[in-house]
């Protein structure tokens, strides 16, 4: 799906994100990241399934965070910044891209380094929070294509997503245990894929034709519609779903970032399908591209 057209338009939330839970979520996951990779022996270690180290993945982050921070604050992004964007026809191609790049010009000396510059970037991001930002305005987003712009409160969303998810990401890389936090997750959870999963649909998908309503445990429920290779959020009760996906928030952010298979989730008691069509369920995450 290319990053212009319709992904220019910014429609109202179908899911507004609740600020202190996402100031709280992000403080908690922070912290608990800024610790783990203090006291870490080294940063050398890759993910499984990645193609990162561990010291990539902070420097990953600090980039998220500084440029988030600017962004919500409505400032401009530093130079250093715009000259590392990414290039691509696609979304998909412009963040991998930018991703890319920017594991390239950050590194750090050590652990006790990287720690101290993430705690610096989680800080500058935590007080872009409390300026008391319109979570319905919308934000330059130039790592996702020329003119694309996304809610303030999508973007504070993510970064708590980000958190989340290479959260995990850096403690499997470190061979420890991995932390999951259901309240951090589902203060994310909705709104992230409510706003993102429709500019991320598979090409391969054009032919399915389907909805979903999305119920992520102690969350607010919404509806994602495909048909023709689109895909829509809908507030839940404007249409009857073919399947309802229940979710917790963590398996949600999992499952969604190709973390975990749905199968697994399943298994493991953190997710079901009901609904009139609930095998649509197990076809749901490959319905979606990632970078």
């Amino acid at each position: 799906m290319r990053a212009t057209g319709s992904s220019r338009i910014i429609p109202r939330m179908i899911v507004e994100p609740e600020r202190d839970a996402l100031r709280a979520a992000l403080e908690r996951e922070s912290r608990r990241l800024v610790d783990r990779v203090r006291f870490a022996p080294d940063l050398d270690g890759r993910a499984p399934g990645l193609d990162w180290t561990a010291g990539q993945l902070v420097a990953h982050l600090c980039v998220i965070y500084r440029a988030f921070a600017l962004t919500l604050r409505g400032a401009d992004l530093d130079p250093e910044i715009v000259a590392n964007l990414g290039t691509g026809d696609t979304l998909l191609e412009m963040v991998a891209s930018t991703n890319a790049r920017a594991v390239t010009v950050i590194s750090f000396p050590g652990p006790r380094e990287a720690a101290d510059g993430l705690r610096e970037c989680a800080d500058e991001l935590l007080a872009a929070l409390d300026a008391e930002v319109d979570f319905r305005s919308p934000r330059p987003t130039p790592w996702y294509g020329a003119g694309v712009t996304r809610t303030a409160g999508t973007l504070a969303a993510l970064t708590v997503s980000e958190s989340v998810v290479h959260g995990y990401d850096i403690a499997r890389a470190l061979r420890t245990r991995p932390w999951l936090d259901e309240s951090s997750a589902a203060s994310a959870a909705p709104t992230v894929m409510s706003e993102m999963l429709p500019l991320l649909v598979d090409p391969a998908a054009a032919g399915f034709t389907g909805s979903f309503e999305m119920r992520i445990r102690r969350a607010p429920r919404f509806v994602i519609q495909l048909e023709a290779g689109r895909a829509r959020s809908l507030p839940a009760g404007d249409v009857e779903p073919d399947c309802v996906l229940s979710l917790s928030g963590c398996d949600a952010l999992l499952v969604g970032f190709h973390r975990r298979s749905l199968w697994r989730a399943i298994a493991g008691g953190g997710a079901f399908a009901t609904g009139r069509r609930p095998w649509l369920g197990l076809r749901f995450p490959s319905l979606f591209q990632l970078p």
